[in-house]
Protein backbone atom coordinates (compact mmCIF):
# COMPACT_ATOMS: atom_id res chain seq x y z
CA UNK A 1 0.00 0.00 0.00
CA UNK A 2 1.16 3.53 -0.96
CA UNK A 3 1.83 5.85 2.01
CA UNK A 4 1.41 9.46 0.80
CA UNK A 5 3.63 11.75 2.88
CA UNK A 6 3.78 15.68 2.93
CA UNK A 7 7.61 17.84 3.13
CA UNK A 8 7.42 21.23 3.06
CA UNK A 9 10.93 23.04 2.90
CA UNK A 10 10.70 26.71 4.72
CA UNK A 11 9.89 29.08 2.02
CA UNK A 12 7.92 27.02 -0.62
CA UNK A 13 5.03 27.27 -2.02
CA UNK A 14 2.46 25.11 -0.32
CA UNK A 15 1.36 22.09 -2.47
CA UNK A 16 -1.93 22.61 -2.44
CA UNK A 17 -1.61 25.59 -4.39
CA UNK A 18 -1.89 23.77 -7.79
CA UNK A 19 -2.31 20.34 -9.04
CA UNK A 20 0.48 20.82 -11.49
CA UNK A 21 2.88 21.96 -8.49
CA UNK A 22 1.57 19.23 -6.20
CA UNK A 23 2.50 16.67 -8.94
CA UNK A 24 5.83 18.73 -9.94
CA UNK A 25 7.12 17.91 -6.51
CA UNK A 26 5.52 14.77 -5.96
CA UNK A 27 6.14 12.75 -8.79
CA UNK A 28 10.51 12.92 -8.26
CA UNK A 29 10.39 11.70 -4.95
CA UNK A 30 8.02 8.25 -5.71
CA UNK A 31 9.90 5.20 -6.61
CA UNK A 32 9.84 3.82 -10.18
CA UNK A 33 6.88 1.47 -9.20
CA UNK A 34 4.42 4.32 -7.29
CA UNK A 35 4.99 6.13 -10.67
CA UNK A 36 3.53 4.11 -12.42
CA UNK A 37 0.71 3.55 -10.24
CA UNK A 38 0.22 6.95 -10.18
CA UNK A 39 -0.05 7.51 -13.96
CA UNK A 40 -2.80 4.39 -14.05
CA UNK A 41 -4.50 6.51 -11.62
CA UNK A 42 -4.57 9.74 -13.91
CA UNK A 43 -5.35 7.69 -16.74
CA UNK A 44 -8.24 6.45 -15.21
CA UNK A 45 -9.23 9.64 -14.27
CA UNK A 46 -8.58 11.61 -17.84
CA UNK A 47 -10.69 8.21 -19.36
CA UNK A 48 -13.54 9.05 -16.39
CA UNK A 49 -13.89 12.91 -17.90
CA UNK A 50 -13.79 11.75 -21.03
CA UNK A 51 -16.89 9.48 -20.32
CA UNK A 52 -18.90 11.99 -19.69
CA UNK A 53 -19.08 13.95 -23.15
CA UNK A 54 -22.40 13.86 -24.56
CA UNK A 55 -23.75 10.87 -26.77
CA UNK A 56 -25.23 11.57 -29.97
CA UNK A 57 -29.42 9.86 -29.41
CA UNK A 58 -30.88 11.61 -32.13
CA UNK A 59 -30.62 14.00 -35.03
CA UNK A 60 -33.91 14.77 -36.85
CA UNK A 61 -34.21 17.55 -38.64
CA UNK A 62 -34.58 20.68 -36.50
CA UNK A 63 -33.89 18.01 -32.98
CA UNK A 64 -31.10 17.07 -31.50
CA UNK A 65 -30.78 14.69 -28.43
CA UNK A 66 -27.77 13.56 -26.50
CA UNK A 67 -26.99 11.99 -23.14
CA UNK A 68 -24.37 11.40 -20.77
CA UNK A 69 -24.04 9.57 -17.35
CA UNK A 70 -24.92 12.02 -14.60
CA UNK A 71 -22.05 12.91 -11.76
CA UNK A 72 -22.41 10.67 -8.98
CA UNK A 73 -25.09 8.57 -10.10
CA UNK A 74 -25.69 5.48 -12.93
CA UNK A 75 -28.52 7.45 -14.35
CA UNK A 76 -28.31 9.62 -17.50
CA UNK A 77 -28.67 13.36 -17.92
CA UNK A 78 -30.35 13.78 -21.13
CA UNK A 79 -29.99 17.13 -23.21
CA UNK A 80 -32.35 18.12 -26.28
CA UNK A 81 -32.23 20.92 -28.63
CA UNK A 82 -35.13 22.27 -31.02
CA UNK A 83 -35.12 25.24 -33.42
CA UNK A 84 -38.61 26.20 -33.96
CA UNK A 85 -40.00 29.41 -35.72
CA UNK A 86 -42.01 31.04 -32.41
CA UNK A 87 -42.01 34.25 -30.44
CA UNK A 88 -40.29 34.13 -26.47
CA UNK A 89 -43.08 35.43 -25.50
CA UNK A 90 -45.23 32.24 -26.78
CA UNK A 91 -42.78 30.24 -25.88
CA UNK A 92 -42.69 31.85 -22.36
CA UNK A 93 -46.78 31.85 -22.20
CA UNK A 94 -46.77 27.93 -22.85
CA UNK A 95 -44.19 26.72 -20.60
CA UNK A 96 -45.92 28.69 -17.65
CA UNK A 97 -49.11 27.68 -18.59
CA UNK A 98 -49.04 24.54 -16.14
CA UNK A 99 -52.71 22.80 -16.39
CA UNK A 100 -51.92 22.89 -20.64
CA UNK A 101 -48.82 20.72 -20.10
CA UNK A 102 -50.44 17.74 -20.45
CA UNK A 103 -51.79 18.12 -23.66
CA UNK A 104 -47.67 18.12 -25.18
CA UNK A 105 -45.16 17.62 -22.30
CA UNK A 106 -45.11 13.48 -22.88
CA UNK A 107 -46.78 11.63 -20.17
CA UNK A 108 -47.69 14.50 -18.06
CA UNK A 109 -51.22 13.73 -15.79
CA UNK A 110 -51.63 17.02 -15.13
CA UNK A 111 -49.83 19.96 -13.31
CA UNK A 112 -50.76 23.05 -11.14
CA UNK A 113 -49.05 26.42 -9.53
CA UNK A 114 -48.48 25.91 -6.46
CA UNK A 115 -47.34 29.71 -5.70
CA UNK A 116 -45.82 32.29 -7.99
CA UNK A 117 -43.95 35.04 -8.24
CA UNK A 118 -44.73 36.46 -11.64
CA UNK A 119 -41.73 36.29 -13.82
CA UNK A 120 -39.55 35.50 -11.72
CA UNK A 121 -40.48 32.06 -9.75
CA UNK A 122 -42.99 29.49 -9.46
CA UNK A 123 -43.53 26.34 -7.48
CA UNK A 124 -45.30 23.41 -9.36
CA UNK A 125 -46.38 20.22 -8.53
CA UNK A 126 -46.50 17.90 -11.09
CA UNK A 127 -48.26 13.83 -11.92
CA UNK A 128 -45.74 11.66 -14.17
CA UNK A 129 -48.75 8.93 -16.11
CA UNK A 130 -46.21 6.30 -15.65
CA UNK A 131 -46.65 3.00 -17.98
CA UNK A 132 -48.04 -0.17 -16.33
CA UNK A 133 -46.68 -1.70 -13.89
CA UNK A 134 -45.11 0.85 -12.54
CA UNK A 135 -46.76 3.59 -9.87
CA UNK A 136 -47.22 6.82 -11.55
CA UNK A 137 -44.66 9.57 -10.17
CA UNK A 138 -45.63 12.91 -9.11
CA UNK A 139 -43.38 15.83 -8.55
CA UNK A 140 -42.82 18.95 -7.03
CA UNK A 141 -40.20 21.73 -8.14
CA UNK A 142 -39.19 25.14 -8.71
CA UNK A 143 -38.82 27.45 -12.19
CA UNK A 144 -36.59 30.23 -11.73
CA UNK A 145 -37.21 32.88 -14.86
CA UNK A 146 -33.91 35.16 -16.10
CA UNK A 147 -33.68 36.86 -19.45
CA UNK A 148 -30.17 38.20 -20.31
CA UNK A 149 -30.49 41.52 -20.67
CA UNK A 150 -28.14 41.56 -24.20
CA UNK A 151 -29.01 38.36 -26.03
CA UNK A 152 -32.73 38.09 -24.76
CA UNK A 153 -31.87 34.59 -24.06
CA UNK A 154 -34.15 33.03 -21.05
CA UNK A 155 -32.94 30.30 -18.22
CA UNK A 156 -35.30 28.58 -16.60
CA UNK A 157 -33.59 26.45 -13.83
CA UNK A 158 -35.35 23.83 -12.73
CA UNK A 159 -35.21 22.76 -9.05
CA UNK A 160 -36.48 20.12 -7.40
CA UNK A 161 -38.62 20.71 -3.94
CA UNK A 162 -39.78 17.09 -2.38
CA UNK A 163 -40.77 17.87 0.87
CA UNK A 164 -42.78 21.42 -0.60
CA UNK A 165 -46.14 19.35 -0.64
CA UNK A 166 -47.41 16.45 1.60
CA UNK A 167 -47.47 13.11 -0.04
CA UNK A 168 -50.31 12.56 -2.44
CA UNK A 169 -52.44 9.25 -2.46
CA UNK A 170 -50.56 6.38 -4.10
CA UNK A 171 -47.75 8.37 -5.81
CA UNK A 172 -44.35 8.08 -6.05
CA UNK A 173 -42.59 11.04 -5.14
CA UNK A 174 -39.81 11.88 -7.60
CA UNK A 175 -36.73 12.05 -5.12
CA UNK A 176 -34.55 14.13 -7.32
CA UNK A 177 -35.01 15.96 -10.44
CA UNK A 178 -33.16 18.71 -12.08
CA UNK A 179 -32.63 20.80 -14.94
CA UNK A 180 -32.93 23.72 -17.32
CA UNK A 181 -34.99 25.18 -19.72
CA UNK A 182 -33.14 27.70 -22.47
CA UNK A 183 -34.81 30.36 -25.37
CA UNK A 184 -32.26 31.73 -27.31
CA UNK A 185 -33.65 33.99 -30.20
CA UNK A 186 -32.43 33.59 -32.98
CA UNK A 187 -32.39 36.04 -36.37
CA UNK A 188 -35.74 34.87 -39.10
CA UNK A 189 -38.36 34.84 -36.03
CA UNK A 190 -36.76 30.98 -34.50
CA UNK A 191 -35.72 30.20 -31.42
CA UNK A 192 -33.32 27.66 -30.49
CA UNK A 193 -35.29 25.63 -27.57
CA UNK A 194 -32.64 23.75 -25.08
CA UNK A 195 -34.43 21.10 -22.56
CA UNK A 196 -31.88 19.41 -20.04
CA UNK A 197 -32.72 17.35 -17.34
CA UNK A 198 -31.40 14.25 -14.76
CA UNK A 199 -33.69 12.80 -12.47
CA UNK A 200 -34.01 9.74 -10.28
CA UNK A 201 -37.99 8.44 -10.59
CA UNK A 202 -37.79 6.71 -7.37
CA UNK A 203 -39.08 3.27 -6.37
CA UNK A 204 -37.60 0.47 -7.85
CA UNK A 205 -36.64 0.71 -11.47
CA UNK A 206 -34.44 -0.72 -13.30
CA UNK A 207 -31.72 1.69 -14.21
CA UNK A 208 -31.78 0.85 -18.02
CA UNK A 209 -35.70 1.71 -18.08
CA UNK A 210 -35.11 4.94 -16.25
CA UNK A 211 -32.73 5.75 -18.96
CA UNK A 212 -34.80 4.96 -21.86
CA UNK A 213 -38.03 6.37 -20.18
CA UNK A 214 -35.98 10.32 -19.48
CA UNK A 215 -34.64 9.55 -23.63
CA UNK A 216 -38.09 9.17 -24.72
CA UNK A 217 -39.35 12.17 -22.70
CA UNK A 218 -37.27 14.56 -23.88
CA UNK A 219 -38.16 13.83 -27.46
CA UNK A 220 -41.38 13.28 -27.49
CA UNK A 221 -41.49 16.86 -25.49
CA UNK A 222 -39.77 18.49 -27.73
CA UNK A 223 -40.88 16.94 -30.55
CA UNK A 224 -45.38 18.09 -29.38
CA UNK A 225 -43.59 21.51 -28.60
CA UNK A 226 -43.88 23.17 -32.40
CA UNK A 227 -47.93 21.62 -32.66
CA UNK A 228 -49.17 23.67 -29.52
CA UNK A 229 -46.84 27.48 -29.30
CA UNK A 230 -48.57 28.90 -32.18
CA UNK A 231 -51.98 29.19 -30.02
CA UNK A 232 -49.77 31.84 -27.53
CA UNK A 233 -48.89 33.40 -30.49
CA UNK A 234 -50.08 37.32 -30.29
CA UNK A 235 -49.63 37.06 -25.71
CA UNK A 236 -47.49 39.74 -24.71
CA UNK A 237 -45.76 40.50 -21.05
CA UNK A 238 -44.13 43.58 -19.93
CA UNK A 239 -41.74 40.99 -18.28
CA UNK A 240 -40.39 39.28 -21.84
CA UNK A 241 -38.51 40.94 -24.49
CA UNK A 242 -38.56 39.87 -28.01
CA UNK A 243 -34.76 40.07 -30.18
CA UNK A 244 -34.54 43.49 -31.38
CA UNK A 245 -35.72 43.80 -35.06
CA UNK A 246 -38.47 40.68 -34.64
Amino acid sequence: MLEWTREKKAGSDDMNSTPVKWLTYLLPRLRCGARAELALCLVMSVGSVRAQAWEVVLEAGDLQVWQRPYAGSSLNEIRGELSVRASLNALMALLKDAPFNRHWVYRSGGARILEESGYEQAYVYGIVDAPWPMHDRDTVVRFDYEQHPETQAITIGITNFPDYLPRQGDFVRVPDFGGFWKLEPREGGRVTVTYQVHGDPGGWIPVWIANRAAEVSVINTLRNLPSVVGRYEGVRSEFVEELAGD
